[in-house]
């Protein structure tokens, strides 16, 4: 029997959902931990890359393995806007091309590539495209382009990107797993949400309703969330979010948060996060503290209130689940934001297997999300 869903479990290359990733730009680093002058081996979608900045300050993304002998290219120099092999000194053009091998004639060098990666710079990090052909128009958002200051993080995360982004669209979980949180200040928790959704020319629109207050937020096809957050010092601002893999088990959340603030209020919030990732280090970590809760050494709700909180309820959620088929889920009314996505990705991911043509997906350059809260008109303050 035809399953009702597609396997999104394997993500590497040739695998359907592998297949269907490659084929948008997608987030592997931070911009500000790439310095010049030292390239990184990196790891993403299942597959091993290397990635240096020129001289220049361009960036490049290459295969991970000089063609000669095998060496990581990570270990190699940055020349210019190119990279020479540790080893015996073959060296790269950021388009993979060889340029030159000191012990070899140069006919030899002309005939050597290897591959290569088209990149882009934008909010703070640095995207990739790993797809055949030419790559998708690149998203650009016009809320991040006002008065104010892009917050950009990094977060690895020990479970598979899609029970992520399946927690991106169920809102409901608001109410159980983050009920001690500070969705609680601002109403997303104190009443169940009435959800709804609808497919777009992005993706799909959700909407959360509590009474008469409506929370409008978005996925971005195929692993983005775009959504409105909250905390009491920096107050509301757009939040986007990409679940990108790193193997079939483990994921990396780029985020990148728009803060309303400049000047000196922008300058006390950011002292105040740089204090509080300095007490997260002094804290147990939180995926330690997550596996004790999930053995049962300890409950979710005896851990103190810490800046990670919300990461370890998700991370509870989200490990907890292990990996299933989702075919054995039952859902329910309040999970018909998840069965859209669902549907979404087993229609384009099996499109895109037969060599179909999937949806021209297209994210608006005006798109926003809402709060659907009473603080609709205190974003900044």
């Amino acid at each position: 029997m035809r399953k009702k869903y597609v396997d999104v479990t394997a993500i590497g290359p040739g695998t359907p959902t592998g297949q269907f990733l490659r084929r948008f730009w997608q987030p592997v680093h931070l911009s500000r931990n790439l310095p010049a002058g030292r390239p990184i081996a990196l790891r993403v979608l299942g597959e091993n890359f290397t990635l240096f900045r020129g001289t220049s300050g361009t960036p490049y993304l290459v295969g991970p393995r000089c063609a000669h002998r095998g060496l990581l290219l990570s270990t190699g120099r940055i020349e210019g806007e190119s990279i020479r092999c540790f080893y015996h000194g073959w060296c790269y053009a950021g388009s993979g091309q060889c340029i030159d091998q000191p012990a070899e004639k140069q006919d030899f060098a002309d005939r050597i590539k290897i591959p290569s990666y088209p990149i882009r710079e934008y909010l703070g990090m640095i995207f990739a495209y790993f797809g055949d052909g030419d790559a998708p128009d690149f998203p650009h958002l016009d809320a991040y382009d006002g008065e104010g200051h892009i917050y950009t993080y990094e977060s690895n995360r020990p479970w598979p990107f899609f029970h992520q982004l399946e927690n991106s669209v169920d809102e409901a979980h608001f109410n159980f797993a983050h009920r001690r949180s500070k969705f609680t200040d601002v109403g997303l928790n104190d009443e169940i949400p009435d959800l709804d959704c609808n497919e777009t020319e992005y993706g799909i629109e959700r909407l959360g309703r509590r009474g008469n207050r409506t929370r409008q937020s978005h996925i971005l096809m195929p692993n983005c969330m775009y959504s409105m957050v909250f905390d009491h010092d920096r107050g509301w601002c757009e939040h986007i979010a990409w679940r990108v893999p790193i193997d079939d088990q483990s994921h990396s959340s780029f985020i990148a948060d728009f803060i309303h603030k400049t000047g000196p209020d922008l300058d006390a919030y950011l002292g105040k996060k740089a204090k509080e990732r300095e007490a997260l280090k002094k804290l147990e970590p939180a995926m330690s503290v997550v596996e004790r809760i999930i053995s049962g050494e300890v409950h979710c709700d005896d851990i103190e209130d810490r800046p990670d909180l919300v990461l370890i309820q998700d991370a509870v959620a989200m490990m907890g689940q292990g990996l299933r088929d989702r075919e054995d889920d039952l859902l329910g009314a309040s999970d018909r934001q998840v069965n859209m996505l669902r549907r979404l990705w087993t229609r384009e991911v099996r499109a895109s297997t037969r060599n179909k043509p999937i949806k021209r997906w297209t994210i608006p350059r005006s798109l926003k999300p809402t709060t659907g809260t009473d603080y609709d008109g205190q974003i900044g303050r």
